[in-house]
């Protein structure tokens, strides 16, 4: 059941992702819903599940730019996977646990991106983070607390993960 969701909520986020984060966007920075929803399946359904789904998200949007094909599917893998592996070791039903983890991920992710996009020039990358890559981390973390304060709310309950 679980996995039918996680799946549905990753189509969700990329239809979302596609269309309509240009109009929220600052800067040029919009959120990362596609990290939302793999650190939301790493804290919930582990390390196993956040990988396939990566891969299966980044492949997606590695079709839409052929140039940087393969980047995309690594970077969401290796975030699912490190999310999900660290878990275990996180108390992740603190908000600002689960703030901290969005923003590192999403810092993680676009490192791995923009390096391997930029690969014959390193300090490119490195720019492109600094440039897009803060600020997105920072709109995300907060797009991720402001929609879990309002799960919390309504729900009543905060995302626990599952043993």
């Amino acid at each position: 059941m679980r996995t039918a969701r996680n799946i549905l909520l990753i189509i969700l986020a990329l239809f979302l992702q596609m269309s309509w984060t240009n109009a929220i966007s600052f800067w040029e920075i919009k959120p990362d819903l596609i990290v939302l929803i793999l650190v939301f399946v790493g804290i919930t359904s582990g390390q196993i599940e956040a990988t396939i789904l990566g891969f299966f998200s980044g492949f997606l949007m590695d079709v839409y730019n052929p140039e940087s094909m393969g980047i995309n599917a690594l970077s969401n893998s290796l975030v699912g996977f490190a999310v999900g592996y660290s878990r275990v070791g996180v108390v992740a039903e603190d908000i600002q646990v689960q703030a901290t983890i969005l923003f590192v991920s999403c810092l993680i992710h676009d490192l791995i991106y923009f390096i391997c996009y930029t690969f014959p020039d390193p300090l490119q990358g490195l720019y492109l983070v600094l440039r897009y890559g803060l600020g997105t981390a920072v709109y995300t973390a907060l797009l991720g607390t402001l929609i879990s304060l309002g799960m919390m709310h309504i729900f009543n309950k905060r995302i626990e993960p599952h043993a």
